[in-house]
């Protein structure tokens, strides 16, 4: 009996290895075709297709796009609480917000994806409530992080802004986000430009070192 029944769970065990595996498969690929096409610009098929499996098994995970799009949002929202905590290690606020820079020009160089809150705030009408309401959080996460953010960094005096924290981390949102939309467009000049520009106004002396790592 006691054999059989570690059998059963050394079977379960492996299914659900495999379940795990098949469903970040899933994310994963979803995740490219949303920052690429955008959320109406893909379905399950374009997904069966690129993985080599069957509709019925992406149903399997998330039996709704709308439970993919959340569980997509969700993933997002634990990366970048990850991000943070390792950031967050950084002792200097400029080498911090300099290290948020990197993920745009990370976005760029993987064939100049939409950033998740660029693609999420251009589409923000046109997704189902349950995402919205994560979007809203992870939204709100990052601009508390950019906020906490440059107020260390005017406390250090590593970081040069005029006006209040909650205005420039809106305005560096917005600009990062614009600036990804125009690269797609215009070529990823454009972006680097954006940092750049970006830089001088922030990092004061530190400004050139941040150059010369772009």
């Amino acid at each position: 009996m006691l054999p059989a029944m570690l059998k059963s769970i050394t079977s379960a065990d492996a299914t659900r290895r495999r379940g795990r595996d098949t469903r970040e498969e899933i994310l994963s690929c979803a995740e490219a075709l949303w920052q690429g096409r955008g959320y109406n610009g893909f379905s399950y098929h374009h997904i069966a297709i690129q993985l080599g499996i069957r509709n019925a098994a992406i149903h399997y995970h998330f039996p709704s796009k709308e439970n993919l799009g959340v569980a997509l949002i969700q993933r997002y929202r634990a990366r970048f609480a990850e991000w943070f905590v390792e950031v967050r290690k950084i002792e200097l606020a400029w080498q911090r917000l300099h290290r948020y820079f990197d993920l745009y020009l990370d976005y760029l160089n993987a064939e100049c994806r939409v950033c998740p809150s660029g693609i999420l705030g251009a589409e923000f009408q046109a997704i189902p409530e349950e995402m919205r309401a994560e979007a809203k959080l992870l939204m709100g996460e990052i601009y508390d992080w950019l906020i906490e953010t440059l107020n260390l960094g005017r406390q250090q005096g590593s970081l040069k802004f005029i006006g209040n924290a909650e205005d420039k981390a809106v305005e560096i949102g917005a600009s990062l986000q614009g600036g990804l939309q125009i690269a797609r467009v215009a070529g990823a000049e454009r972006l680097h430009q954006l940092l750049a520009q970006m830089s001088l106004e922030l990092f004061g002396e530190n400004a050139a070192a941040v150059a010369q790592a772009a």
